[in-house]
């Protein structure tokens, strides 16, 4: 029972990560104060998964560029972003928004952690051990109908 519940925990934390949580948001300013910047990213980061990051703008002055700068030092200049984690530790992802009244600059701060079964494997997919039961649960189907159930009617 218990792989079964640390299936479910490995899985659900996958979700959330891919998710794309609201992490930052930055409050109301006017118009003559720059772009209001909002940046949404996941709650967590988990070694090797992909993680999609935003950033939305309003109450820009003239044209918005926007650079995020991850962990490795590459960069990417969209306002969606995905990055896989290759680190283990602290970690810091940040975006940069320019418009006509300058620069404003929003971080993420995550720890970026490792997934691991319980028994060494630090890179266990939890999604094929559920394979596992389901293909498990089919053989003793088709063993049941084929094998079991033609034992049975000839031997009543």
């Amino acid at each position: 029972m218990s792989a079964y519940r640390n299936t479910l925990l490995a899985l659900s934390v996958l979700l959330l990560c891919s998710a794309g949580l609201a992490v930052a948001d930055t409050p109301a300013q006017t118009t003559d104060e720059g772009p209001n910047v909002t940046v949404s990213g996941p709650d967590r980061a988990v070694y090797n998964a992909t993680s999609t990051f935003e950033v939305a703008v309003r109450n820009a002055s003239g044209e918005v560029s926007v650079e995020w700068t991850f962990p490795d030092g590459s960069t990417a200049e969209t306002r969606q972003a995905s990055y896989r984690f290759q680190q283990e530790g602290n970690v810091t992802v940040t975006v940069a928004v320019t418009d006509g009244t300058g620069t404003t600059t929003r971080t993420l701060d995550y720890e970026v952690f490792r997934y691991t079964s319980g028994k060494g494997d630090s890179q266990a997919l939890p999604a094929l051990g559920m394979l596992g039961i389901s293909v498990g649960f089919m053989g003793l189907v088709v063993a049941l109908y084929f094998k079991v159930l033609p034992w049975f009617y000839r031997n009543i």
